[in-house]
Order: structure tokens, then sequence, then C-alpha cells
């Protein structure tokens, strides 16, 4: 049975999904172990642990996901069954759900993100929508809320501060609490160095700031409400140690 968490505070699972991302995404091998182990504590499933594992590859690179399977299937072995829920889908259906996840993510922001992608480069923005949303983060086997708390960790970990702005906008869209919303940044900012702490302070200032102008803490359409609208929590700063 899965672990109880405090109400508003970040599950025990998914903290340990969260400290798991971000642990490999900084290469940090003995921290990505014991949070396997908690995982498991907690009552994870390993499925769980293996996507996220493979969501590492859109914000640590292949590199990033190759290892974190390496270490998930040396500390928790998998039990031989075929994977065949890796297979599923094909462009039409990742373009469609990735559209659909794009637009309960980045609410009033979707129609302005594609447009500033595409300038970057036409393909990229090809690339996000359908693998990016449509073939990883909207895959089966871990629900949109921890897959965005993970990605908190993720980002918090890196220090990529716009993406990181984006995705805690993004966790309360879909109605991921204030607290583990912030408990995820501070997870990944624990991971990392100076430099990342920083970031993840600013951060925390500046998606407060932007969730009260444009109401990130309210549900997009056909979107589920939030625990609560996006708010500084009784917490400490998530870039202090």
């Amino acid at each position: 049975m899965r672990a109880r968490a405090a109400a508003g505070a970040l599950p025990r699972a998914t903290r340990a999904l969260c400290v798991f991302a971000a642990a490999m995404a900084r290469g940090r091998e003995p921290a990505a172990r014991a949070a396997i182990a908690a995982a498991r504590r907690a009552g994870a499933v390993r499925r769980e642990l293996e996507e996220t594992a493979l969501m590492l590859m859109l914000y640590a690179g292949f590199p990033g996901a190759l290892e974190g399977l390496r270490v998930l299937n040396a500390a928790w072995p998998p039990a031989g069954e075929p994977r065949r829920h890796a297979r599923e889908g094909s462009p039409a259906t990742w373009r469609r759900r990735g559209e659909a996840l794009c637009r309960r993510v980045y609410g009033p922001a979707y129609a302005r993100l594609l447009p500033a992608v595409r300038a970057l480069h036409p393909d990229l923005a090809v690339w996000m929508v359908e693998h990016g949303y449509g073939r990883v983060l909207a895959r089966p086997g871990l629900g949109l809320r921890e897959r965005e708390l993970v990605t908190v960790a993720a980002l918090a970990a890196l220090g990529w501060e716009r993406q990181l702005v984006s995705h805690v906008l993004g966790a309360a869209r879909v109605g991921a609490h204030t607290h583990a919303i912030h408990d995820a940044l501070s997870i990944g900012a624990g991971q990392a160095g100076a430099r990342e702490r920083t970031i993840a302070a600013r951060t925390w200032e500046r998606a407060l700031r932007f969730g009260a102008r444009d109401g990130a803490g309210r549900a997009g359409r056909g979107g589920r409400a939030p625990d609560e609208t996006l708010r500084a929590p009784r917490h400490p700063n998530p870039g202090a140690r």
C-alpha cells in the first residue's frame, strides 16, 4: 500500500521519484539508488521509476535516460514481463495528445509557446509536441501531476530557468499543491550547486508573480482544478540549504 503524506505535502513515493530524477540528472548514482529504495518502501511500482528514467531523455538527454535505467535495473531488476507499452501509439496519436497536454500545462501561455519555439527552429516545435509531450509525457504508467513534479525537480537540478518557471506554473495548472511544487523545486536544488540553488529561489519568486498575473493556479479549459492557487508556502526558500 502506498504510504500517505500530510495534506499538501509531496507524497513519499513521488518525493522519491523526484529525488531519483534530480540525482540522475546530476549523475549522482548513490543518491539515485537510495531514492529507488525509498520509492519501494513508499509503495511505488517499478514502472513509475522506469517512466521517470525515460523522462530524463527530455532533460538530461539520452545519456541521462540510459544511465537512469541502468541504475534502476541494477537496483530493482525487471521481472521479465514483455514491455508492450514501450511501442504504443503513432505519430498522429502523439501529435493529438501532445497538443492536448501542452494546452493543459501551459494554459494561456500556449498560444505564445508554439510560435516562439518555431522561431527557434520549426522542427523543434514538432519534436516538442509530438515527441516530448505526445510520446513521452503523455505515456501511461505515471500520472500527469507526478510527471510535472518530477520535471520540476529535474529542471531545478540542472538549472534550466526558463523551462523551470514554465513547469512550476504547469504543475499548478494540472492540480499539484503549492507545497508539493515547492518541495519538488527544493529537491532539485538540493542535488545541485550554488548556481542552481540561486536559480531555484529566483524561479519560485517569478512563478508566484506570473501565477498571480495569469491565473496559473486555476484550471484551464477542460483541466482539473488544483488543490489551491499557487502562492508562497510556509516553507524555507528553495535555494536555501
